[in-house]
């Protein structure tokens, strides 16, 4: 029952990609709009924004969303023009997979409404599982900025080394909308990450490039090795634990029902 709830999301996700992937088509869209084109398929200015997670403006991320679509495009086109759209093993699986989607969709519409985990039952199990949420190592939590330029990253390191709590920091943290991340310790000899244990609470490092893109870092707190980890640190995480039981209670619950409500029978003696 477990993995019927957890294979959902990824593959919900994997079927938004195929079909969008291979159903843009070319009818009346104008030509300001399209980003490129193969054959009779087409890629818009909004789809590729849906690909890249809509509001990210960075070059290198649109060009790369855009030469994935093509080369996937390309693919497809052979495949089809291989005969492989005909093939029977291809189309079992495409209808096992159909089948396992319509599975995941029904088990998610019965256990998601009927499954709500309140903040009391989150504050609970945390106060109950404490020795759960102690830090295995050290960790290092920074704001992670990325920048497409050098000398955008070093006007961010500027800005935040200056102005600590400023306008112009607000500025910066409303435009390149960094992340909060908590390092362990694990990471010391990454080569990406690794640099920022050596610096102090409040410091800002960096930039440090990489594949193209430049980081920079902001130290906001430093724990040691056997820490507790706060609530809210964790309450995302134990709020994906109480809902896993829930759903899988409920689940429970709807299989007797099904069971009761149909005519099932299972042979013993392919299991002697």
């Amino acid at each position: 029952m477990c993995s019927i709830i957890s294979n959902f999301k990824p593959m919900l996700l994997f079927v938004f990609v195929f079909f969008f992937l291979f159903s843009c088509s070319s009818e009346s869209v104008p030509s300001s709009e399209v980003v490129a084109r193969v054959n009779k398929s087409i890629l818009t200015k909004e789809a590729l924004s849906r690909l890249v997670g809509g509001g990210f403006s960075d070059s290198r991320a649109l060009r790369h969303a855009t030469n994935t679509w093509v080369e996937k495009k390309l693919l497809h086109g052979a495949a089809v023009s291989l005969g492989l759209k005909k093939d029977k093993k291809l189309k079992r699986q495409r209808d096992l997979f159909y089948e396992d989607l319509l599975v995941s969709s029904y088990v998610q519409v019965k256990t998601k409404s009927r499954a709500p985990v309140l903040k009391k039952e989150i504050s609970a199990y945390y106060n109950k599982n404490k020795n759960g949420f102690t830090r295995t190592s050290e960790e290092v939590v920074v704001k992670h900025f990325l920048a497409s330029t050098r000398k955008e990253a070093n006007n961010i390191k500027r800005v935040l080394k200056k102005n600590k709590g400023g306008k112009k920091t607000e500025q910066i943290i409303k435009k390149y909308k960094p992340k909060t991340r908590a390092l362990s310790a694990s990471l010391k000899k990454d080569n990406l990450v690794g640099f920022v244990f050596n610096a102090g609470v409040g410091d800002v490092v960096g930039p440090k490039e990489n594949k193209g893109l430049y980081h920079v870092f902001q130290i906001i707190k430093k724990h040691k090795e056997g820490s507790l980890r706060g609530l809210e640190l964790v309450y995302d995480e134990i709020q994906q634990r109480i809902s896993k039981q829930k759903e899988l209670e409920v689940l429970g619950d709807v299989l007797d029902s099904l069971y009761i409500n149909s005519d099932v029978f299972i042979s013993q003696e392919v299991f002697k």
